[in-house]
């Protein structure tokens, strides 16, 4: 009887163990999927940030190229003189170039 006793104390000692390890186990794994998410949300964010910087630039060219043209016309020509000549159409700026000896030809 003694000896049965001793053998399920064992048994019964050796299964708490089992339990113990196999919950650290599973503890380490949602750790590392824990970790492993927050890499993914690191880079996900990352690159949003980039897609937004990207869009901001785009924006701020197509700003500067409309207030360039508001300021210097749509067309240019460039004149015999070597002067550059600008307005609304190309005709406008050909003209502009009368006083200059003309149109360069290229």
């Amino acid at each position: 009887m003694r000896k049965m006793m001793a053998g399920c104390l064992l048994i019964l000692l050796s299964l708490g163990a089992g339990v113990d390890v196999a919950a650290q186990s599973g503890a380490k794994d949602e750790a590392k999927k824990a970790g492993e998410a927050t890499k993914e949300a690191g880079k996900d964010t990352a690159d949003a940030a980039k897609h937004a910087a990207k869009a901001t630039k785009k924006g701020a060219e197509k700003g500067a190229k409309t207030v360039k043209k508001a300021v210097t016309g749509d067309a240019h020509a460039t004149c015999v003189d070597g002067t550059r000549q600008a307005g609304t159409t190309e005709d406008a700026a050909a003209a502009a170039c009368s006083g200059h000896g003309g149109v360069a030809k290229h």
